[in-house]
């Protein structure tokens, strides 16, 4: 008999502990067995990595889970999703408009069941976030307003996606890419330059041969200016000739005469006016008259003419009275001898 008893009531145990498994697996895997639960429709542009059964939070505490997942939606779907985000979070007055690319907004629908009495509001954001480095994709709804009223079963939720490990590295490459370009010609720049700086320190270039040039004409100008080389004797042989002529008065002395010899050469220059006048008439008159030399009396000058006009008009004024009186005939001339 205790026998059977000790059989009995491990039997029970096992039932027991058969029920109680039994219980569990059926809370998780149908929550809304014992619980009311709602369903949320949340659309996303790609809703890669999320599965079935993943866990949908609410500010960070697990509320419910993923059921279905839909993709591609259909047009229809689509616009009644934006227009539901539209009306749940109004753009900004001021705000520039979204360029469309051509690309659905919304490509993926994901159906998700959570507890009724979880606080979530219309205007709740949905995001797609990844649980840890390499941990599993997950739901989380935050910023929800108590303005905007509960959220009712069958509500449409426009979710968004947290870059992930993946789209970080993307992104990531995106900006290293640019940089590695302009690290790759500044590297290119650097090997041009030593290329040049090697071409500029050779043995036989140009900047050597100058250094070598240079370094000469500093040595030369050093020899220059010793005080036992040629310019400096030369400098002090001058310098001693200006203070020669500095202290010498016969500079001044010699611009007074210089001064009074040309004043002099001026009054003597003013007073052989008259006589290159005169060469200049002996001159025209040689060139014009040159018999002029032989028989000076040829000449003939203004002042001569009226003179000779007036001699000439005294003559033959006389010649006129000359003639008036009578010639002597030859009887006359005989009777006169007689």
């Amino acid at each position: 008999m205790q026998l059977q008893r000790n059989e009995i009531m491990t039997g029970l145990l096992v039932l027991a502990t058969i029920a109680v498994l039994a219980f569990v697996l059926v809370l998780l895997g149908a929550p809304g067995l014992f619980r009311p639960l709602v369903t949320y429709k949340i659309y996303f542009d790609n809703a890669a990595g999320i599965k079935q059964g993943a866990p949908v939070m609410l500010a960070g505490r697990k509320i419910g889970q993923v059921q279905k997942l839909f993709s591609p939606v259909s047009p229809e779907e689509e616009k009644r999703a934006e227009e539901a985000d539209a009306a749940a979070h109004p753009a900004e007055p001021n705000a520039s408009p979204t360029p469309s690319n051509g690309k659905p907004k919304f490509e993926a629908r994901v159906d998700v069941q959570v507890d009724k009495s979880a606080k979530v509001y219309r205007d709740a954001r949905a995001r797609l976030m990844q649980l840890g480095l390499l941990g599993d994709m997950a739901i989380d709804i935050t910023q929800g307003t108590e303005s905007s009223g509960r959220a009712k079963d069958g509500e449409m939720f426009a979710g968004e996606r947290t870059p992930d490990l993946g789209d970080a590295a993307a992104k990531m490459l995106e900006v290293i890419k640019p940089v590695a370009a302009e690290a790759t010609n500044t590297m290119k720049d650097l090997q041009q330059t030593a290329q040049n700086l090697n071409r500029l320190t050779d043995e036989n270039s140009e900047l050597t041969l100058a250094l070598g040039q240079f370094k000469t004409f500093g040595t030369h100008l050093v020899d220059l200016s010793a005080p036992d080389s040629a310019l400096s004797h030369s400098l002090t042989k001058i310098e001693k000739i200006t203070t020669s002529l500095s202290e010498n008065d016969n500079i001044e002395v010699t611009l007074q005469n210089l001064r009074t010899s040309s004043e002099k050469l001026k009054t003597t220059v003013s007073d052989l006016g008259p006589v290159g006048e005169n060469l200049k008439e002996f001159s025209a008159t040689i060139k014009a008259q040159p018999w002029r030399l032989i028989w000076p009396s040829t000449k003939k000058y203004p002042e001569d003419q009226q003179q000779t006009a007036a001699a000439g008009q005294q003559t033959i004024n006389v010649r006129k009275s000359a003639r008036a009186k009578p010639s002597p005939t030859p009887a006359r001339r005989s009777s006169s001898r007689r």
